[in-house]
């Protein structure tokens, strides 16, 4: 057996059995807590996610609570607008058959009253009288006359009597010289009594005419009756409300547009028609007398629609403004909103907007563009106040500055008001416009609407306010008239912003051009013409596209490096780590958004086939409308498969007259108009509406008129002229001008016509469409005639330029040269700075000179050439 240990051994042993349960028990108790520890972050791990989750449900829930109450929000929007649409055109469709009826009725009463009148003037006319029997007393035949005549013809009187009727019995067998003589005597007696009868009869016509024609006091019966029963038949016709809604239109077409710091009334009434405008309210209040204009986070919706979204709108004085955009974009509404002042604009800032023509009264036009006692009356009104709060005292220094400077300001717009030089200046705008002397002293009531809106122009720039808003201004205006409104705008010193799709009017008048961007609901400000507009934009897409791509390709590189080294321990998964986070950072810091342009329309006019030429023959025309001057005469000219013509000129020469002659709707005087047997034309005119039913949808419309056209294709030759989706479901009503000028195109292009007549088709257009307009006249394989005042247009499509301005002449020389001597005509091109831009033509052929007396229309300067083209 073993020793016994000693005590102090032992001591140890014990010692040691303690460390080591000492040991144990805390490395038991380290596993606890570390199981303990571990379950709790798992309990916790889980708590979290489950936390997440129910906050993810419910994020989702509120998501989709949300976008329930927005669709259902939107559909009850869409829903009532269209329960409105109907009901504005239920409404409108009973207000016209109503009018239908009441017209109807008018009409008959009219009929019966007018035959009343003849039926009693019947029983007052005389009758012819009777004619007078031919005396032959002596029984001449025909033959034996004939000798007598060619006898008496043949002798001369000088033979005296008896030798001369001596020598006609020679030439008369069987008859005596007596006989002869008495003969000549009775002929001579049957010849006057004829005369007598023939005048006779011219005065009884004569008077019976006037019987028949109703004099003054009949035709205001006449007009009486009409009247009544128009009024009785219409039920509804109201004279008062009539009367109201007349003077409401007399006020505001009588340029009470002229827009100063108002109550908000005129934005109510927009909002009333659901136009609304938000905007971020500014940092601090503007001074009264800033003139320029700074709007945030603008936000214009159309019936809960947003036109533009959170855009930044701005205008600086002296700058004229080009706003542009695709038709149905909202350019015009947002126009709207300006002029009505829905969004903050300094006080000292007038707004003249121009929404209408002129109304029809007794003022001359000379009148009613210098009538501006009004806002004299207003400007010297302000001066009186001014001029009394400056006598305050407790007025600091900054304030008298600031009155001072308003009362600058209003006392040189009383001198631009002035009356003693108001007569010259408002001649000069009228004559640049195309009013001749005569027509300046004309009733605004005899004008057509063209023409008041002409005189609604001139006032506008005669009042000169300091923001002027212009929609479309050249679509009423002749060439000559366009190039003196470029030349003038271009020296406007105050704020211009207008809407217009005249490239070369754009390049001679705009410093700035305003893009809507119908895209991303925002305006784009470029500063420049419309061309260096087009030429910066294209770049900057150039320059976006390509910082796109590259940072496509980075995060490309980034994923496919994270890919592969992403994972486990080695030192590539740490870089691959970084990578990563790096990846996460670029994507949250936003992205290079992929430029997307807008895309453009394409469309083409069918094939018609080929016809021997000439396909339509004009011989000695002369035309002129009952009552009036004769437009032309002696007019010669052929059309054929490849002619590309456009007709320049005045307004009322004649242009679309001579349109309406080619296309059969007009008789001319003289001369004929001969077109090919199998010719087929179409024309779009000025007023293309009038062949759409606004009650009717796109599609429907098309159906009806052509009745072997099935659903399914309907659609398609819609949407190949730009009427696609929802817009061929909607009421034509409520299209824009664009909008329903393709279902037009569609229309003419259905027809396959060998000949297109275009009576100013780019007034309802915008640029992109006017492009794709001369691509498809261009790849036109029939003939094309244009009455058009858009420069670019011609330049592009048309081969020869006519002339039609008393008489039609053919012009030598392209669409440029003409803008060239009608701007030296009008002396235009001594304090011009800009000159027109001319497209560069590589290789191309001198240009003809010009003629040396320039093209005018108004001094009957056209160039004398001959009137066959």
């Amino acid at each position: 057996p073993k020793p016994p240990k000693r005590p102090e051994e032992h001591a140890r042993t014990v010692a040691r059995a303690d460390l080591c349960e000492k040991k144990t028990v805390s490395s038991r108790a380290t596993r606890a807590g570390s199981q303990w520890r571990a379950s709790s972050a798992e309990h916790f791990q889980k708590g979290g996610q489950r936390r997440r989750r129910r906050s993810l449900r419910a994020r989702r829930d509120d998501t989709a609570l949300g976008a329930r109450a927005k669709r259902a929000r939107a559909a009850m929007g869409k829903a009532q607008e269209k329960r409105d649409a109907e009901a504005k055109a239920a409404a409108k469709k009973a207000e016209k058959d109503a009018k239908k009826a009441a017209l109807k009725e008018a009409r008959a009463a009219k009929k019966a009253l007018k035959e009343q009148i003849k039926a009693e003037i019947e029983t007052q006319k005389q009758p012819l009288p009777e004619k007078p029997e031919v005396a032959n007393a002596a029984g001449w035949s025909a033959g034996e006359q004939r000798k007598l005549d060619d006898a008496i013809r043949a002798r001369a009187p000088d033979l005296g009597p008896v030798a001369r009727w001596a020598a006609v019995k020679a030439d008369v067998p069987g008859r005596s010289s007596r006989a002869c003589a008495a003969r000549f005597l009775e002929v001579r007696g049957n010849v006057r009594a004829e005369r007598a009868w023939e005048q006779a009869c011219r005065d009884v016509t004569l008077a019976n005419a006037k019987l028949t024609s109703l004099n003054k006091a009949q035709k205001d019966e006449v007009a009486a009756r009409a009247k009544a029963a128009y009024e009785d038949k219409a039920g509804s016709y109201d004279a008062d409300a009539a009367a109201r809604e007349r003077e409401a239109k007399l006020k505001e077409a009588k340029m009470g547009r002229v827009l100063k710091a108002d109550s908000g009334e005129a934005a109510d009434a927009l909002a009333a028609q659901g136009v609304v405008a938000t905007y971020a309210a500014p940092p601090e209040k503007k001074h009264r007398n800033a003139k320029d204009i700074n709007v945030s986070n603008l936000t214009v919706s159309f019936h809960g629609n947003p036109l533009i979204d959170a855009a930044s709108f701005s205008m600086n004085w002296g700058n004229r403004y080009g706003f542009i955009g695709r038709n149905g974009s909202g350019k015009s509404t947002i126009m709207r909103c300006i002029g009505a002042r829905a969004i903050p604009i300094p006080e000292a800032i007038d707004i003249y907007h121009l929404t209408t023509e002129y109304p029809p009264t007794e003022e001359t036009a000379l009148f009613a563009v210098m009538k501006v006692d009004a806002e004299r009356a207003a400007v010297e009104k302000e001066i009186d106040e001014l001029n009394d709060a400056m006598g305050d005292e407790s007025l600091d220094e900054e304030a008298q500055t600031d009155l001072t400077e308003r009362l600058t300001g209003l006392y040189d717009r009383l001198e631009e008001l002035d009356a003693s030089t108001a007569e010259a200046r408002a001649t000069e705008i009228l004559t640049g416009l195309g009013f001749t002397v005569e027509r300046q002293q004309q009733k605004t009531k005899d004008f057509s609407g063209g023409w008041r809106m002409r005189v609604a122009l001139a006032r506008a720039l005669f009042i000169q306010p300091a923001l002027l808003l212009l929609d479309e201004p050249t679509n009423h205006l002749d060439m000559e008239a366009v190039v003196w409104l470029e030349d003038y705008l271009s020296k406007w010193t105050k704020m211009l912003f207008m809407v217009c799709h005249s490239q070369d009017f754009l390049n001679n008048v705009c410093t700035h051009i305003c893009h809507l961007d119908q895209l991303h609901k925002q305006l784009a400000y470029y500063k420049g013409d419309y061309d260096t507009f087009v030429e910066t934009r294209r770049n900057d897409m150039t320059e976006q596209m390509k910082k796109w791509e590259a940072e496509q390709a980075d995060i490309k590189a980034m994923k496919e490096y994270v890919a592969k080294f992403g994972h486990g321990n080695s030192k590539m998964a740490k870089q691959g780590k970084s990578k990563e986070k790096l990846l996460n950072k670029k994507l949250q810091s936003g992205l290079t958004e992929k430029p997307v342009e807008e895309a453009n329309l394409k469309f083409k006019f069918p094939d018609p086939g080929q016809l021997a030429p000439p396909v339509l023959q004009v011989n000695d025309l002369a035309f002129g409308y009952p009552g009036g001057p004769e437009l032309y005469r002696n007019v010669e000219f052929g059309l054929d498969l490849d002619s590309r013509v456009a007709l320049v000129g005045p307004n009322g020469a004649g242009k679309s007259t001579l349109v309406k002659i080619i296309n059969g709707e007009l008789t001319p005087r003289a001369g004929q108009v001969r077109p090919h047997g199998h010719l087929k034309m179409t024309k779009f005119t000025q007023h293309f509406e009038d062949v759409l039913d606004f009650d009717m949808t796109p599609l429907d419309w098309f159906m009806a008129k052509y009745t072997d056209v099935t659903r399914e294709d309907a659609r398609k030759w819609l949407g190949r002229y730009g009427t696609s989706g929802i817009v061929q479901q909607q009421v034509m009503s409520q299209l824009s001008e664009g909008q329903k000028a393709k279902v037009v195109f569609c229309h003419m292009a259905k027809q396959n016509a060998h000949l297109l007549l275009l009576d100013e088709p780019t007034n309802a257009l915008d640029m992109e469409m006017i492009d794709s307009l001369a691509d498809a006249i261009k790849n036109f394989t029939g003939g094309v005639v244009l009455v058009s005042h858009d420069m670019r247009l011609i330049s592009q499509v048309a081969e020869e330029i006519w002339i039609v301005d008393k008489g039609v002449k053919k012009y030598v020389g392209d669409i440029n040269n003409f803008k060239m001597d009608l701007r030296r005509q009008m002396k235009l091109d001594a304090d011009t700075k800009k000159e027109p831009k001319k497209p560069a033509k590589k290789d191309a052929p001198p240009a003809p000179p010009p003629f040396s007396v320039a093209p005018s229309f108004r001094d009957g300067g056209a160039p004398s050439a001959p009137a066959v083209a």
